[in-house]
C-alpha cells in the first residue's frame, strides 16, 4: 500500500510510462492526517507551489519535483508540515500569472500569496481579491482549488 505522496507520484509515473500514453501531468499531492493534524505533500512539477495558511501565516509549500509521466528514473520527495490551528491549502494553476499584469514573477508570486492570505482572513474567494470576478477568456487556463480545515 502506498502511503507517502512521493510514492503515489512514482506509481502514477510508472502507470503513465507503462501505458505509453505520451502524456504527462503537473500535479501537487497533499494528504491531511486528521489524527495528528499534519500535512504530507509532494510536488510533481506543479507551479506555482501550493500555499498553506495557518496560525503562523501564509507560505508556499516548496518541494522539488519533475512532472509525472516524462522520465523513467525519477523520484519525488515527500515532505511534511504541521499546520497550527485552522488551515487553508490553496493550489492555483500557472495561468493566473498571465492575467496579473506586467510585474516580475517574484512580485506576482508575492501578490498571489497575499491574495490567498486576504481571502482566508476575510472569508472571501481568491478571485475576488485579485479582481478576477468577470469571466473573460485569458491566454491560459486559470484554476484554483482551496481546502479549508477548521481548528
Amino acid at each position: 500500500m502506498l502511503k507517502a505522496p512521493g510514492e503515489i507520484l512514482a506509481a502514477l509515473n510508472r502507470e503513465l510510462l507503462d501505458n505509453q500514453l505520451d502524456k504527462h501531468v503537473a500535479v501537487f499531492i497533499g494528504v491531511i492526517d486528521l489524527a495528528d493534524d499534519s500535512l504530507a505533500f509532494a510536488n510533481g512539477g506543479h507551479f506555482p507551489s501550493a500555499i498553506l495558511i495557518d496560525a503562523d501565516g501564509a507560505r508556499y509549500l516548496e518541494a522539488p519535483g519533475k512532472p509525472v509521466g516524462l522520465f523513467e528514473a525519477v523520484s519525488w520527495e515527500s515532505r511534511r508540515a504541521t499546520p497550527r490551528g485552522a488551515l487553508t491549502l490553496a493550489m492555483v494553476s500557472d495561468g493566473i500569472f498571465e492575467v496579473m499584469g506586467a510585474m516580475t514573477l517574484a512580485a506576482k508570486e508575492q501578490r498571489l500569496l497575499e491574495a490567498v492570505q486576504t481571502a482566508h482572513s476575510h472569508g472571501t474567494d481568491v478571485w475576488s481579491v485579485l479582481g478576477l470576478e468577470q469571466r473573460q477568456a485569458g491566454p491560459d487556463d486559470i484554476a484554483c482549488l482551496v481546502i479549508t480545515k477548521e481548528a
